[in-house]
């Protein structure tokens, strides 16, 4: 059954049984009075038509306390089981970090680093330079990372010339955050095979959907 209880959110949807949409039913009034206002996730932060969880949009929901996905068993059904384990997972873990400061939501339904996240006392001029050094970006959707690199910095991962500096340098150059260590490591192991995922403007767009691996990433190899 798909549907667990997390920190002022959860996953609901019935998969299968009528025992599983009643007991998803009841977490779900349970759950009611400690929410915040949900609000349907924008158009504009659909999950990609490559990925296998794109069949879930139109469902989503945010709210300052996380995620929470209200689908249908017919639209669950488009999705295989791993999937929705590993989106289960994840929402768990982004709704964690909400919960505990390390991430918030945003206007537009991405989580991002909590500015408690960044380095203390960060004058403007070290703020206004590390900026200046990003050549790419990292955004946790509700269905997974994702992480793009410009021309610069997909050349320099692919050739593994990014190395010397390790997984902190890159880190830097996607614009750091929580996950942006786990990213650069995951990218170390797949520098092979992002190349089909580069644009014709030179730009690398990847996607995870759950948890980030040195494997598992989606694109749209024709963007």
């Amino acid at each position: 059954m798909l549907a667990v209880a997390m920190s002022g959110t959860l996953i609901g949807g019935s998969v299968g049984t009528a025992f599983a949409a009643s007991k998803v039913a009841q977490v779900t009034t349970e759950a009611q009075p400690e929410r915040t206002a949900l609000t349907p996730v924008p158009s504009a932060e659909y999950a990609p038509s490559s990925s296998p969880l794109h069949a879930l949009n139109g469902y989503v929901s945010y709210s300052q306390d996380g995620y929470r996905i209200d689908a249908p068993a017919s639209a669950l059904a488009d999705v295989p089981q791993a999937d929705l384990e590993k989106l289960n997972a994840y929402i768990g873990a982004v709704n964690s970090d909400i919960k505990s400061g390390k991430l918030v939501m945003s206007a537009e339904g991405v989580a991002e680093t909590a500015s408690s996240e960044a380095p203390a006392r960060q004058t403007l001029a070290v703020a206004q330079k590390a900026v200046s050094k990003r050549h790419g970006y990292i955004k946790t959707h509700w269905y997974g990372v994702e992480v793009g690199l410009d021309s610069w910095l997909t050349n320099k991962v692919e050739g593994g010339t990014w190395l010397a500096s390790g997984a902190g340098g890159l880190a830097t150059l996607l614009g750091g955050g929580t996950t942006a260590g786990i990213v650069a490591a995951a990218l170390a192991t797949a520098a092979g095979a992002i190349q089909v995922c580069q644009h014709k403007d030179g730009w690398t767009i990847l996607y995870w959907v759950g948890p980030i691996g040195a494997g598992g990433f989606v694109c749209n190899p024709f963007g």
